[in-house]
């Protein structure tokens, strides 16, 4: 999912829901070129599997905890989560935020 890309609600939901709720927390950020991405996150490490580093990280949207209900699909197949977290990467996005949001 690309956010310069027309990015669909549809591919934020196959992407919420191509994960384990109940394996991993996760989190989910965004590179400078728009790329949208959610990686396993361990807080020992502070940091996910596929963290984009300083240079190409353009901000991180969030980090959602494990088996807490925010990814899989049981939360890709909820409207009104997936509605609010679509809009609330859009908007960062239209700011150009940076870090942590």
């Amino acid at each position: 999912m690309n956010l310069d890309q027309f990015p669909t609600l549809d591919q934020l939901c196959q992407l919420i829901g191509s994960v384990d709720d109940n394996q991993d927390s996760h989190i989910l950020f965004v590179t400078k070129n728009g790329d949208v991405h959610l990686s396993p996150f361990w807080a020992d490490t502070a940091y996910g599997a596929d963290y984009a580093n300083e240079d190409t990280l353009q901000f991180v949207l969030d980090t959602f905890m494990i088996a807490e209900g925010y990814t899989g699909q049981q939360a890709a197949q909820d409207p009104e989560w997936m509605d609010g977290l679509f809009s609330e990467l859009k908007e960062n996005w239209a700011l150009k935020t940076i870090g942590l949001t």
